[in-house]
């Protein structure tokens, strides 16, 4: 028998990115699902500089979310409900331990490897409760144009006309949200520098070079913030790059 093909993860060293793996449809808003408004007002989030995406050649998410038990896979669905998006890797502690991240309409849904009480492999699921109904949504595409002349804007984005607030960003995601539209970015940003505290977040990315599927969360104590979507022509300059992405905003739910 042939060996099995691995697809390409992209990884910055950490053993925690991603795969050229098969693509299932583009993300869509969730039937119901509640449109953000096109521009909050307050202070404006920044906009990073693209970071580098490395490449490593691991099995896809899906090869990951087996590798939980049926039982805590169970537990994490039931906790969040209906699921939205989701995605499964191996942990960054240790390349042969799955972890998995489900956005659901009520809640996010952390799971990552521990040890029991007999020092035996677990599972901990953490849950970030949504307020119910709360969960919002915005579509942001980015096509294709022509090469800017003179430094003007990028597309799609006015001019800063605001003070810029700062978000405690570890490098690492700061580079990779440089990687998407400043729209995306910004939405994702916004409570963060409009009165929340960030707790956590994580992303993950498949693909190549040129073409990516990426999700993204940012956790904080009132708001969670989710991105999700694709992105092709990404190798060249950057007036090149479409994106379409589903940015979801939730209220969390006094705990």
């Amino acid at each position: 028998m042939a060996s099995k093909r691995l697809p390409w993860h992209r990884g910055d060293g950490r053993g925690s990115e991603i795969s050229r793996a098969k693509k299932g449809p583009l993300p869509v808003p969730a039937a119901g699902e509640p449109a953000l408004p096109a521009r909050a007002a307050g202070v404006d989030a920044p906009l990073h500089g693209a970071g580098r995406l490395g490449f490593v050649r691991r099995p896809g998410r899906d090869h990951w979310w087996e590798q939980l038990s049926p039982k805590v896979r169970d537990r994490m669905v039931a906790r969040v409900g209906p699921v939205v998006e989701w995605w499964a890797y191996c942990h960054r502690t240790d390349e042969q331990r799955p972890y998995a991240v489900v956005l659901g309409e009520r809640g996010l849904a952390e799971c990552t490897p521990t040890t029991n009480d007999r020092g035996g492999p677990a599972q901990l699921i953490t849950v970030v409760p949504f307020v119910p109904s709360s969960l919002r949504h915005a579509v942001v595409v980015q096509r294709a144009g022509r090469r800017p002349s003179g430094g003007p804007p990028l597309p799609g984005v006015d001019p800063p006309d605001r003070a810029t607030g700062v978000v405690p960003l570890t490098e690492r995601m700061r580079g990779f949200l440089g990687n998407l539209p400043p729209e995306a970015q910004s939405r994702l940003q916004w409570p963060f520098v409009n009165g929340d505290t960030l707790d956590r977040s994580d992303r993950y990315y498949v693909g190549s070079d040129d073409e990516l599927d990426i999700w993204c969360y940012l956790a904080g104590r009132r708001w969670v913030t989710f991105v999700s979507g694709h992105g092709t022509g990404l190798s060249g300059p950057a007036h090149r790059a479409s994106w379409r992405l589903v940015c979801r905003q939730a209220e969390v739910a006094v705990r």
